[in-house]
């Protein structure tokens, strides 16, 4: 880095003073650097505009345009705003300094000058100026790689949905028809593919969301239901993944007539992907709790929690980014992207609501989607006991 700066900066010079432009010109050249000279602000302007410059050097006090001046305007001018200033002055005023500062400078040094002090500082800001730009360079890629993956998730997400739809369509007419023909080998070949395309509609689907999440807030559809209704459908939506582990869910519903206002399908998709994490990571047999109830300020707590093996305190917040488990090497044990928590978290989010996770090693975890009081609808009638 110390030779890049030294042997192709070019370094604009601008001060009143012909004996300090040509002491500073000489310190420059000596150094490596490729300096150019201005006589006031004014100058330096057209100079700035019409080369490449990494540096400006200005005295504060010269006629025709002053250095608070020149700072400012190059600060405002878009292409040359982010052109690092080192700001030159024999005043003892510290409201010069301060006001320098504010007009955008980068660097101070005082007159008489310390030519040792003046060759370190035109380095270090080179180096720093030069070390921003490539932050600045790295976070663009970044972000553009960043859209350009969401951009290609949601599309492939939606040209995924046509076909596993006619899959899905067409395996369940065979297993009708295979049922007639009292064939149960065929018919159940027919329920896998359909489970199957299920399960990989369920999978594209997730990464939309997720895709959609990533984009900025997720679109909800508000209408009211009922509490029983929501953990209904998330109970139905997680039976395959309790088929093969017989988790034991049990359900406790302060009022399960209680009516609120929110996205049905999506806050019982949530629910569904807290209990399909406290399913998969669990050993058969776990005992899982799904439950419902007014807090003492109106609000709706929907609750999962289970007796499981429990999420290391280190893990809980990695888990909460997308395609992260604690186990994401190709070699784990349990399927899945990934995406159950920050989805959960991206539609609590929609609905102004709080989610929270906490989790024990040895003694399981609980997760919380809080509600606020306003989408609670039949709150009069409900028993407002704490949750």
């Amino acid at each position: 880095m110390q030779n890049t700066v030294s042997t192709s900066a070019k370094i604009l010079l601008v001060d009143d003073d012909p004996v300090m432009r040509e002491l500073a010109s000489a310190k420059l050249t000596e150094a490596g650097y490729d300096p150019v000279v201005a006589e006031n602000g004014a100058e330096a302007l057209e100079k700035i505009r019409l080369n490449r410059i990494d540096l400006v050097i200005s005295d504060i006090e010269m006629p025709i345009m002053d250095g608070f001046e020149l700072t400012r305007k190059i600060r405002r001018d878009s292409a040359v705003s982010d052109v690092p200033i080192i700001v030159i002055t024999a005043s003892d005023n510290p409201e010069d300094v301060d006001r320098v500062f504010a007009e955008g400078a980068t660097s101070f040094l005082a007159k008489p000058i310390n030519w040792t002090l003046f060759s370190q500082a035109v380095m270090f800001v080179l180096r720093a100026s030069y070390a921003q730009k490539d932050l600045i360079a790295a976070r663009d890629l970044a972000e553009a790689g960043a859209k350009f993956k969401d951009a290609l998730m949601s599309v492939m997400s939606h040209e995924l949905r046509t076909p596993l739809n006619a899959i899905i369509g067409f395996g369940q007419l065979l297993g009708e028809q295979f049922e007639k023909q009292n064939d149960p080998l065929h018919r159940e070949y027919s329920e896998y593919i359909v489970d199957s395309g299920k399960r990989l509609l369920d999978t594209v689907s997730d990464m939309l969301l997720a895709s959609d999440a990533r984009s900025g807030p997720i679109t909800i559809n508000e209408t009211d239901t009922t509490v029983s209704e929501i953990v209904e459908n998330a109970k139905n939506q997680t039976r395959i993944a309790n088929s093969s582990t017989d988790a034991n869910i049990n359900v406790k519903l302060q009022n399960p007539d209680l009516e609120l206002c929110c996205d049905r399908v999506l806050m019982a998709k949530a629910l569904s992907k807290l209990l399909e994490n406290a399913i998969r990571f669990s050993s058969d047999g776990v005992n899982i709790t799904i439950g419902a109830a007014l807090t003492k300020s109106g609000e709706l707590a929907l609750l999962v929690k289970d007796d499981g093996p429990g999420i290391p305190k280190v893990k809980l917040d990695e888990m909460s980014a997308p395609f992260t488990q604690s186990d994401m090497s190709l070699k784990r044990s349990k399927e899945g992207l990934g995406l159950g928590l920050p989805m959960t978290k991206a539609i609590a989010a929609a609905h102004d609501a709080q989610f929270r996770l906490q989790s024990v090693v040895g003694e399981g975890t609980r997760a919380v989607i809080v509600l606020p009081a306003e989408r609670v609808r039949a709150a009069k009638k409900a028993d407002k006991s704490a949750a």
